[in-house]
């Protein structure tokens, strides 16, 4: 699940965890990179464990949630440097608690973090979705490392766990399917399993090729042909290798799975 900010303004309805701190102070809560920042009217900006306990309310497709921080974690495991992890649960406008806002990640975490829109705001994404999970593979959007289309990495592996293959939010995966990704620039390396074979090369706007689909049940090669007419001479394997790709510009990513 992702929802977007409503409003960086907010008002505190519960004392924050530090020394000094009055019910009902206000503040802004903006993103610092990926780490959420409170500013107060005082001056004073709150970070990491001290937003332990404020509430906010964030908007998305099914409306406005009002949002509780619960907890705070560094995950020091993800690719390219320690990242925040946020834990949170979802309240009614009474103050009634409705439960964790994050499903379970492959970890058992609750989970998620921010991701930042580079003006101060951001939107929020759990570490068990395709977001957060290429955010925690090192393709952090918000980064400029090295000359690195780390923007394009990150839409390209988002479509690639997916298996969104034209692009258009219309995944067929399943639920604990396995796969391996890597790319072109040595962020992923590939960790290949016996039985696995080349799936896809990948872009920011989908599949540039598809050798064969994930879940057969799910979508067919003539499925993915006639509903993407633009992958329709670059289907199957004897039109789609990993070694023809690798010497394609566009391919960013590549993953095996089983067939």
């Amino acid at each position: 699940m992702r929802i977007l900010a409503l409003s960086s303004y907010l008002l505190i309805l519960h004392a924050l965890v530090f020394s000094q701190t009055a019910l009902g102070a206000g503040g802004r809560l903006h993103a610092d990179g990926p780490e959420l920042v409170l500013s107060l009217e005082d001056g004073r900006d709150l970070r990491g464990e001290n937003l332990i306990g404020i509430r906010f309310v964030l908007t998305g497709q099914d409306g406005a949630f009002q949002m509780r921080v619960d907890g705070v974690e560094e995950d020091k495991a993800a690719t390219g440097g320690p990242l925040l992890l946020y834990r949170l649960s979802v309240h009614s406008p009474d103050g009634e608690e409705k439960g964790p806002f994050c499903s379970p990640d492959p970890q058992g975490r609750l989970t998620g973090l921010a991701m930042p829109d580079g003006s101060g705001g951001f939107s929020f994404t759990c570490t068990s979705g395709a977001e957060g999970k290429c955010v925690r593979m090192g393709y952090r959007p918000w980064d400029n490392r090295d000359g690195l289309p780390l923007k394009e990495l990150h839409r390209a592996c988002v479509h690639m766990l997916r298996a969104d293959y034209g692009g258009d939010d219309r995944p067929t995966t399943r639920n604990g399917t396995s796969v391996d990704i890597f790319d072109r620039f040595g962020i992923q390396e590939s960790e290949k399993a016996d039985g696995m074979a080349f799936e896809a090369a990948w872009g920011p706007d989908g599949a540039l090729c598809v050798a064969h689909p994930r879940i057969m049940q799910n979508i067919t090669l003539e499925d993915i042909a006639e509903r993407y007419p633009r992958l329709a001479n670059r289907l199957g394997p004897m039109h789609c290798s990993l070694e023809a790709m690798q010497a394609e510009p566009q391919a960013l990513l590549f993953n095996h799975s089983y067939p």
